[in-house]
């Protein structure tokens, strides 16, 4: 490559990154605090309701989760968790994920609906964007709550297929073709394709989630719908658009079509003294 070659591509790349951060994929950052600054990023409030939680006796799985356990840039605030607990463990079907988990040095390579974990053994089970790729939630869930000590806690993040953005995901993945796809994923979520699984959504509206862990004896102890990200966040017009129209329906209290993620937190209860 010449040295014009190189300046022009360096330029180019300058160009590419100033319009991508102003009319682009940053867009969406300096959008939302005009539009509508109480959204806040779902992997921030999912990281609050376990802080809440969490105590020096916590013994705590992060299930499913690959190699992090929140959906963040830097692992410092997982890692501060991690540090507050007495037993921190994460859990994958994928061993080279946990072998290279940034936070939590124990691993286990298991399937959700064998655990190898004694009964009443866990005090806090996490599964950040899992949900969805259950085959059978049920029984992963009552799984669960084998594993989990009495006042134990299972906290939810997933998406809600009831809404707009998910349909629209949904439709895309039956219409547009695999390549296509993933160079869409690694774009927009910045993912790489062995970091993709199969969706089944099959406990994945409020409704069914909380029947799912209610049949596997946990009870409801908080479910939020909450609005994430705008689904076509990389274009500012676009992106404007999809703001402000999802605030409008949030107000207007179509929480269920706007807001495109369930968190959950579901707790077993207690035993009583006889």
């Amino acid at each position: 490559m010449s040295e014009n070659q190189s300046v022009r591509r360096t330029a180019s790349s300058r160009i590419w990154q100033t319009l991508d951060r102003y009319l682009g994929r940053g867009s969406y950052y300096w959008l939302k605090d005009r539009i509508h600054p109480q959204r806040e990023y779902t992997q921030l409030t999912y990281a609050r309701l376990i802080d809440e939680v969490l105590t020096p006796q916590t013994r705590w799985l992060d299930a499913g989760g690959g190699h992090k356990i929140l959906e963040v840039t830097s692992p410092e605030g997982e890692l501060a968790m991690v540090r507050r607990v007495r037993l921190a463990v994460c859990c994958d079907r994928v061993l080279d994920a946990i072998a290279k988990h940034r936070s939590i040095r124990i691993g286990v390579g298991a399937a959700l609906d064998h655990l190898p974990f004694r009964a009443q053994s866990l005090d806090l089970i996490t599964l950040n964007n899992v949900a969805e790729h259950l085959e059978q939630p049920r029984e992963v869930l009552s799984e669960f709550a084998r594993v989990l000590a009495p006042g134990g806690r299972v906290i939810i993040h997933t998406p809600n297929v009831s809404s707009y953005a998910a349909r629209i995901v949904q439709l895309g993945r039956r219409i547009l073709p695999k390549p296509f796809i993933m160079k869409l994923i690694r774009f927009m979520d910045f993912r790489e394709e062995e970091d993709v699984f199969p969706t089944y959504y099959r406990a994945n509206t409020c409704a069914d989630l909380t029947a799912a862990a209610a049949q596997a004896g946990l009870s409801s102890e908080k479910v939020m719908l909450v609005p994430a990200r705008p689904l076509f966040y990389f274009v500012a017009p676009l992106c404007a658009a999809e703001l402000a129209a999802s605030r409008l329906l949030i107000r207007l209290g179509a929480d269920r079509f706007a807001a495109s993620v369930i968190l959950g937190v579901y707790r077993k209860p207690t035993v009583r003294a006889q």
